[in-house]
């Protein structure tokens, strides 16, 4: 290994291009490193690189920019991009730039001499294609591995036709993730639309999915066109995939497998290109085993799966977040609240079953209750004695672990039906989780959700 192996480093961060020339020296690399665009291009003009090492933040340079240039000077060079500041967008930007890598600061040295390694074994690099817009900042928030991992994905399924399949816990982003693959594919210029599969009894979402034809049933006073229709050339998100019928899963594997649908009461078979994303908080896996979701579809709509982690999966992305959703909320209120680090640390130590959604709910009820314009420890823990307080008995009436979490998970659902005074849609958002779930746990929990003050 190694002599004739040139690699370029490009970042303006001067210890980090001591440091990684220093690593790279060590493992038998020839090594070069420019702290600005205008030191590397010279260099590419001088002398042949097998790799560059580029960070995307170059001073008042754009490493992005620069990948464009240096492909074109030297089309077999192999990219990697390096930043403090991962999103979906310079993940997205860096593979359609053609960049074989995509590295996260802080650099650990295992998976930046891997990457070096792929592309030593890997001389050709890949081809740049031809550059196109790319769709403003997503709503996605996060720098741990696990999102990186979440964005990789996205920036390689997305320019492809794939159907994907996208799981994850209620609250974790499912829709946020679908929109990214959406505004970062061929599609961004046609209709995204999102069903939640799970709102609708089977009949309704039929006529929602593939429309019908005047008189296909009673109320059906003229012919509509279904979302398959109305979303052609662009993406359908069916959102809780897990809760259609196998029925309905036979009509919508056929419409996968043949590209058209057919209006409920017409003989007619309409052509549509959509893109099918579909997500689900539940194991298909379990599903197909007892029965309830066929596996011939399944195949079909996972030719791409993305994983979403939990909150508590990726707990460092928590002060990112809450700065985040603080930022949101002060810019739609006209205020100027903000949140004391020793506050970032409580929220960093809290549960969160309802995930991101969750924690944005809370940030907003905090900064509406603020009492000065900083949020602080004490009515973050405040926020957190009262989600997780037992209630008079609770000891006695559970006598496991299990039952005293179900016991404060119960009167946390009360509680806020309270205050929402019955509106189950209204308790919902407010406890981060769909209506549906919420009846799913009122009746795991014996919650009577037919009276208005439970």
């Amino acid at each position: 290994m190694g002599e004739q192996f040139q690699v370029l480093v490009v970042d303006d961060d001067e210890s980090i291009g001591r440091w990684l020339n220093a690593v790279l020296a060590a493992e038998g690399y020839s090594c070069r490193v420019a702290r600005s665009v205008e030191e590397a291009e010279p260099l590419l003009r001088e002398q042949s690189f097998e790799l560059a090492l580029l960070d995307i933040y170059l001073g008042n340079a754009n490493g992005l920019e620069f990948l464009e240039k240096l492909k074109a000077l030297q089309p077999d060079c192999n990219c990697v991009m390096m930043t403090a500041h991962a999103s979906v967008e310079t993940v997205a930007r860096s593979v359609a730039g053609g960049a074989l890598e995509y590295l996260s600061k802080p650099l650990l040295i295992d998976e930046l001499l891997a990457v070096v390694h792929r592309a030593e074994a890997r001389p050709q690099a890949v081809p740049l294609p031809p550059q196109e817009a790319f769709s403003p900042e997503s709503a996605i928030v996060g720098r741990s591995p696990k999102m990186l991992e979440v964005y990789r994905a996205v920036a390689r399924v997305a320019p492809s036709t794939a159907s994907v399949l996208i799981t994850g816990a209620s609250g974790t982003g499912k829709e946020l993730v679908a929109r990214a693959i959406h505004e970062h594919s061929p599609r961004r210029q046609k209709t995204f639309t999102p069903i939640n599969c799970g709102s609708f009894p089977e009949t309704i979402l039929e006529s929602e999915l593939f429309g019908h034809e005047k008189g296909a049933f009673t109320g059906a006073d003229s012919s509509r066109a279904g979302l398959f229709e109305a979303s052609n050339g662009g993406t359908l998100f069916l959102d809780e995939i897990s809760e259609t019928s196998p029925s309905f899963q036979v009509k919508l594997l056929r419409v996968v497998q043949e590209q058209q649908i057919r209006r409920l009461g017409s003989n007619t078979f309409v052509p549509v290109d959509v893109r099918i994303l579909a997500a689900t908080n539940k194991d298909l896996s379990a599903l197909i085993r007892s029965g309830q979701f066929r596996e011939d579809l399944y195949y079909r709509l996972s030719v791409v799966t993305i994983a979403l982690p939990s909150l508590e999966e990726r707990a460092e992305d928590i002060p990112l977040l809450a700065n985040h959703f603080l930022a949101r909320f002060n810019e739609r209120n006209q205020r100027q609240v903000r949140i004391d680090e020793e506050a970032v640390r409580v929220l960093t130590s809290m549960s969160w079953p309802g995930n991101v959604r969750e924690l944005e709910n809370l940030i907003e009820r905090l900064a509406i209750f603020s009492a000065t314009r900083e949020i602080t420890a004490d009515e973050v823990e405040q926020e957190k004695a009262r989600r997780v307080a037992a209630v008079p008995g609770t000891e006695q009436s559970a006598s496991t672990l299990g039952g005293k979490l179900q016991e404060i998970e119960r009167q946390e659902i009360l509680r806020v039906l309270r205050e929402a005074k019955g509106n189950k849609s209204l308790a919902a958002r407010k406890l981060g989780i769909e209506r549906k779930t919420l009846y799913e746990k009122a009746k795991r929990l014996a919650i009577d959700l037919g009276g208005k003050e439970p």
